[in-house]
């Protein structure tokens, strides 16, 4: 027989399962947003795994925004997370550069061993890949889908869509709907 605090306890436990659960479903049904224009990349210069290069696109502000339809430069990265080989839109990722916590600017960290060990100890697991770390408060994200690993971010960076990948570039076309109010 069950107590009052055990069930108690199991029902807590379950819906922070389940709250959980939907947050994880919830990130794959971001709503995105044409740029003004998209943003071609060289595929010359995302040969190798890990490769990174900077881009700025151009948005227009949803008509929701404090500012509504005004023109927008967002600062991005796209980082190829595949090996080399398929050149297919999933091989690669593009985040925005700006922390959601208070808008610095993330960094890219290559080799994640130069990573502080106070860093390392945040985020609870060894890092073996790649990362963008914020350097005003240590907010650290994934490379892959610009999760949030560690830090007082409120969510993940807000991403772009690779939209196509040609023989000769990669095309960033659209951008995660919440940049285009709070950027």
């Amino acid at each position: 027989m069950v107590g009052r605090r055990g069930f108690l306890a199991t029902l807590v436990v379950s819906a922070l399962g389940l709250a959980r659960r939907a947050w994880t479903q919830g990130a794959h049904l971001l709503r995105y947003r044409p740029l003004a224009r998209p943003v071609a990349i060289p595929l010359e210069d995302m040969q190798t795994q890990w490769r990174a290069r900077p881009f700025v696109a151009d948005g227009v502000t949803l008509d929701t925004a404090a500012a509504p339809n005004q023109p927008i430069r967002i600062s991005g990265m796209v980082v190829r997370t595949g090996p080399p080989g398929e050149n297919t839109p999933e091989r690669f990722q593009a985040v925005c550069l700006r922390c959601p916590h208070e808008g610095c600017d993330v960094d890219y960290v290559s080799d994640p061993k130069t990573l502080p060990p106070e860093l390392v100890a945040e985020i609870g697991h060894p890092v073996t890949e790649p990362v963008y770390v914020c350097p005003c408060h240590n907010s650290t994200f994934t490379v892959e889908e610009g999760q949030r690993l560690a830090g007082p971010a409120p969510r993940g960076l807000y991403r772009f869509r690779v939209t196509s990948v040609s023989g000769a570039a990669i095309e960033i076309g659209e951008v995660e709907e919440d940049v285009l109010l709070f950027v």
